[in-house]
Order: C-alpha cells, then sequence, then structure tokens
C-alpha cells in the first residue's frame, strides 16, 4: 500500500479512481441505500416509541438529541452513506467487502428495530 505524504495524494487518488465507479458498483450502492433507508425508518420509529436517548449509536444519538428524533437520524444516516462512499471511492480494490459489510449491518440494525419495537411496546 501507497503512503500517503499529502492531502493533495488523497484527492488526487479519489479522483483517478472515481472514473467508472457509480457504474462499477451501481448494485452496491443500491443496495445500500435501501438498507440504511430501512434502518433509518426503523431507527425513527424506535426513537418516537421510546426517545433518542435509547439509541445505541452515539453519533446517531447525538444528532436526534441535537435535530429530533426523525431528522437526527436521517442526517446521521446520510453521513454514513457519504463517508461510505468516501471510503470506497479511496480503496477501491476493497469495495466491494466494504459495500458488503455495510449492507450487513444496516439490514441487520433494522431488522433488529422492527424486533424490538413490539418488545419496547409493552415494557415500562
Amino acid at each position: 500500500m501507497e503512503t500517503v505524504q499529502s492531502f493533495g495524494d488523497v484527492v488526487r487518488r479519489i479522483r483517478a479512481n472515481w472514473r467508472g465507479y457509480v457504474s462499477a458498483y451501481s448494485i452496491f450502492l443500491l443496495l445500500v441505500v435501501l438498507a440504511a433507508a430501512a434502518d433509518a425508518l426503523s431507527t425513527i420509529l424506535f426513537m418516537l416509541i421510546r426517545g433518542p436517548q435509547e439509541e445505541a449509536h452515539p453519533v446517531i444519538r447525538w444528532f436526534a438529541m441535537e435535530l429530533g428524533p426523525v431528522l437526527g437520524p436521517l442526517v446521521g444516516k446520510m453521513m454514513q452513506i457519504v463517508a461510505l462512499v468516501a471510503v470506497t471511492v479511496y480503496l477501491r480494490r476493497w469495495a466491494v467487502y466494504l459495500f458488503i459489510s455495510a449492507i450487513i449491518l444496516y439490514a441487520w440494525a433494522a431488522w433488529y428495530n422492527v424486533l424490538a419495537i413490539p418488545i419496547l411496546l409493552h415494557s415500562p
């Protein structure tokens, strides 16, 4: 792996790796957006029932506390997607593995939120 000497090196690598990125990874980008949307929507529902203080992810919890239980998770999830795209463009050889990991984690989080909501509705 090459050594990064400056921010300019990072920018040059991202520019070079951007060519063909969207067409090469369009299915992964779609799946990430769908899984992230499911996670964000289930998180919003969870927060509307229990409040943002119950959120496990500290950054999403902070956004929800500052922006509310609807806008907070949406802003936080959008930032996660932007970060994922930036990292996968920079580390393009690893992009598939990073996308698959994110898709699995987002889908699992959405499933967990949906599973937890009925339990939370019946808890004090």
